[in-house]
């Protein structure tokens, strides 16, 4: 009974700290400084709201807490996201730790003659103490890392690389904090150590994992059953709370009757079981959702006992000491994380400023802080009230030093007023009736940049027209269309007559690439010239009737496509992330309420499934919240300038390696223009061009660029053959599905020449890749190596723009595939 009054006293007080911790949040504190803050107040040492036998029967709830926090922390860990970055995150996670561990350790024991509850322990259990501390000193806080980088809008090898060590480390430090439990428990026991304690420790370990695969089945088998969500969620919990009851009573009866004490650490078993579920089972994301709902809850009551039970007299007297540990710590990440992004090979000026982003600490160091109060009663209070006060500090201090490290790089996306999920948003409508003015303010409503173009424009709408940009033009002609910068259009609508439509649209297929063209139709005996050109065609004469259909077959999904629904949409994303080329769709982390409903690739539209690969330049129709859609963009968008610098870095001769190219590259970018731009455009209009109509292999398609370039280099064909052959058999010079940029380096001086190739049926480079469309072969010598990667980045920036694969594919004339190059950025 006492029990329940308890929690029905302290239901009241946690709904306040949520509104407490809001509130503070508005200050730009973390949200759990407001929980912890309450805790606090509302403790045995100010109102003394939860007194101190409170908190004992209210153990169960830290219980509940951490299984929940040891579960949370490994769904994070996604085993195929990592494997493309293991090298760095390998070495960075082991400096991490090494130099955490190592430093925290020995500070924590150094300064223990200073500490109330530890100046009168024998050395060796100041020594077990003291890797207690430096073994939860390694924890990281992944929510408080995501959430940042989400603020920021974060994209780049420095943030993915961060994020993914980040997780992996909270994973880590339950293991290493198993290892040191015990170990600890060892010394402060008085078991020696001898073979049989490392027996001990393996076998507690072993049993550990075993008993984490077996929780695993159960989570599978409950997730799998048919119940009601929250019925599962409370049943997921009480088998992670099942656990901790578990460990007590086998510690308690092996301490009885066995010459040994088991300790077997719960957070590791929930930790192992939660990793199999997320990795290994097809219920990761009903698992995910489930502890994404529970979170806040879980995390308010936590967070504010664990304010509850700080003893503030500890605190008092070891606030330096405190201090003390979190400049230590901050120290050893900078040496963790310097050495290990040495060691990776990761550049230095990300080195250098890498150790601000793994300062921040929350749910796992605390829930580690906490289980120290369970497991050594006799001095876990004073001891996690310490810890918990550097946690505190890393909380408040960490987020700023993350942000200003992830924009001193570079890879903050700052928030622009309008959403940019759907790549070009300008849209250019050619008509002047009510129907194309309509049209024009729903899409700027939607936050596009909707244009009106028209040869007559109605006196009542040229008057009532300060929300839409009206551009008036004497001739459909290439020249006009130019002037209205319709290569910056990512989508153009035709609602004028047939011819006029036919026109419009034929000069914009050949000439602009746009992905997204529409005709309103008006004879229907005209639809198969515009279905060549690729155009979505409405027929006022049956769009009514075929929407109403759909109304009666199935009103749900007419309502979305409608946008009745304000909750949902569908927009179009484009795939620019190298990190999911090739990964199958059910191993993409998406938000919960959004599906892949549909994939354009290459002109062609599928339904995906799960085992569906991802591949460069896929338009994913996805269906979704607009917040999860916008972090799904982000997800699948790319760095620009990362981007631009590994395209180069991928394509670059061998021989051009005398200084750092990505270092090079950047100031390429940053300094873009005049003369080398003048000079680059130059080479492109004096270009050979070779427009292949037949599917030819690698081999055909290099002899016929030897003897192309031949004459123009003054070398003989079978020289360059051989050149361009032993190039591509060192490593394959196609960049991108379809796109490839041979390049080798001749004798002499003052040499370079560019060859432009199309191929739509494709040339053959490998018969495990797309053919290539698209190919850029570079020749010149070492003394042209700057130009040679100006033009590189010149060439990345135009191959990596929209629709560049639709308007090199559409040009119909040598003469216009050189201008597809030269006006791509103009």
């Amino acid at each position: 009974m006492e029990t329940l009054v308890f929690c029905a006293c302290f239901t009241i007080i946690a709904i306040a700290s949520k509104e407490i911790g809001r509130t503070l949040l508005k200050t730009g504190l973390p949200l759990i400084s407001g929980f912890l803050f309450t805790g606090i107040i509302a403790g045995p040492y100010v109102l003394n709201l939860i007194h101190k036998d409170a908190i004992l029967h209210l153990r169960f709830v830290d219980e509940l807490s951490l299984a929940f926090i040891a579960f949370a922390a490994s769904n994070e860990l996604h085993l195929k996201e990592l494997k493309k970055t293991f090298k760095s995150i390998a070495w960075i996670t082991s400096g991490l730790i090494i130099s955490t561990f190592t430093l925290c350790t020995l500070t924590l024991l150094f300064v223990s003659d200073v500490i109330p509850f530890m100046k009168d322990m024998p050395i060796s259990s100041r020594f077990a103490v003291s890797l207690l501390a430096g073994s939860i000193l390694v924890a990281r806080s992944p929510s408080s890392a995501i959430a940042i980088i989400n603020e920021l809008r974060a994209k780049g090898p420095f943030t993915s690389t961060i994020l993914s060590v980040t997780v992996i480390m909270d994973v880590l430090v339950i293991i290493l904090f198993s290892t040191n439990s015990s170990i600890a428990d060892a010394i402060l026991s008085g078991v020696q150590f001898n073979i049989g304690f490392i027996g001990l420790l393996i076998f507690e370990l072993s049993i550990s994992f075993i008993i984490g695969y077996v929780l695993s089945k159960l989570l599978i088998f409950l997730l799998k059953i048919s119940l009601r969500s929250t019925v599962k969620t409370c049943l997921i919990l009480f088998s992670g709370y099942s656990v901790f009851l578990f460990s007590s009573e086998l510690r308690n009866i092996s301490h009885v009757y066995l010459p040994v004490e088991i300790l077997l650490e719960p957070l590791l078993i929930c930790m192992v079981a939660s990793f199999y579920v997320s990795n290994f089972s097809r219920y990761r994301k009903e698992f995910s959702q489930i502890l994404y709902d529970i979170a806040p809850p879980i995390y308010i009551a936590f967070f504010t006992l664990t304010g509850a039970s700080l003893a503030l007299d500890v605190l008092t007297n070891t606030w330096h000491i405190a201090v003390i540990l979190f400049i230590v710590r901050c120290i050893a990440l900078f040496i963790g994380s310097f050495t290990g992004g040495m060691l990776a090979g990761n550049p230095l000026a990300m080195n250098r400023i890498s150790w601000m982003a793994y300062v921040t600490q929350a749910g796992v160091g605390l829930g580690l802080a906490k289980e120290v109060i369970v497991e050594f009663p006799e001095f876990g209070t004073p001891f996690a009230t310490i810890i918990i006060s550097v946690i505190v500090l890393n909380q408040i201090v960490g987020p700023p030093l993350f942000t200003y490290a992830i924009k001193h790089i570079g890879e903050d996306r700052p928030r622009a007023k309008t959403i940019e999920f759907e790549g070009l948003r300008d849209a250019i409508i050619f008509g002047t009736d009510g129907q194309a003015f309509a049209l024009a303010r729903s899409l700027n409503s939607q936050g596009w940049h909707a244009q009106i173009a028209g040869i007559r424009i109605p006196h009542e709408f040229g008057v009532s027209t300060s929300d839409i940009q009206v551009i008036r033009f004497s001739h459909i002609t290439l020249s006009e269309m130019q002037n209205m910068q319709l290569e910056k259009a990512g989508a153009v609508v035709a609602m004028m007559s047939d011819e006029e439509n036919f026109q419009i649209c034929e000069l914009v297929y050949e000439h602009f690439g746009t992905e997204t063209l529409i005709a309103r139709l008006h004879d229907r005996n005209n639809f198969a010239r515009f279905q060549v050109l690729d155009v979505l065609i409405v027929d006022p004469g049956t769009a009514i009737v075929s929407l109403l259909e759909h109304f009666v077959r199935s009103p749900s999904a007419a309502s979305l496509l409608m946008g009745m629904d304000s909750s949902q949409k569908i927009v179009d994303v484009e795939v620019r992330n190298p990190e999911l080329y090739g990964v199958a769709i059910r191993d993409v982390v998406l938000p919960f309420d959004t599906i892949i409903m549909s994939i354009r690739r290459r002109g062609q539209i599928f339904i995906p499934h799960g085992y569906s690969l991802l591949e460069a330049g896929d338009l994913v129709t996805v269906i979704g919240s607009l917040k999860n859609i916008e972090a799904i963009a982000l997800r699948f968008d790319v760095n620009k300038e990362h981007a631009l610098v590994n395209f180069v870095e991928k394509a670059r001769a061998k021989e051009l390696t005398d200084q750092s190219v990505q270092t090079d590259v950047q100031k390429i970018i940053k300094t873009a223009g005049f003369p080398h731009k003048d000079r680059f455009e130059t080479l492109i209009s004096q270009s050979l061009v070779l427009d292949i109509k037949e599917r030819i292999d690698v081999n055909a398609f290099f002899d016929l660029v030897a003897h192309k370039m031949s004459d123009q280099l003054n070398i003989h064909p079978s020289v360059l053959y051989d050149l361009l052959l032993k190039r591509e058999q060192e490593v394959t010079t196609v960049l991108s599905p379809g796109l490839a940029v041979p390049h080798i380096i001749i004798d002499g001086e003052n040499k370079f020449s560019i060859l432009l190739a199309r191929c739509k049926k494709g040339i053959i480079f490998s018969k495990n890749q797309p053919g290539v469309y698209a190919a850029f072969v570079l020749v010149g010598t070492r003394d042209e190596r700057n130009f040679h990667l100006r033009a590189l980045s010149e060439i990345a920036q135009i191959v990596l723009a929209p629709h560049f694969e639709n308007r090199w594919k559409r040009a119909r004339s040598e003469k216009t595939l050189k201008n597809v190059i030269i006006h791509s950025n103009s």
